[in-house]
């Protein structure tokens, strides 16, 4: 029984591994926007001057 079970898990794995390889790569859009330092909104950034202003100080 299990030497039937390891054989059916391998053949299920070099199954999807062929269907992976021949099948288009799926590309997803859930991220669209790049993540950016700089794309930070206008009070984000005057809270981390302000901040840094305060540690200076």
């Amino acid at each position: 029984m299990a030497v039937i079970l390891c054989s059916y898990c391998i053949s299920s794995i070099h199954t999807a591994r062929r269907e992976a390889q021949s099948s288009a790569p799926i590309t997803t859009t859930t991220n669209a926007r790049p993540k950016r330092a700089d794309a930070q909104p206008s009070w984000v950034q005057q809270a981390l001057e302000e901040s840094r202003g305060g540690k200076d100080s």
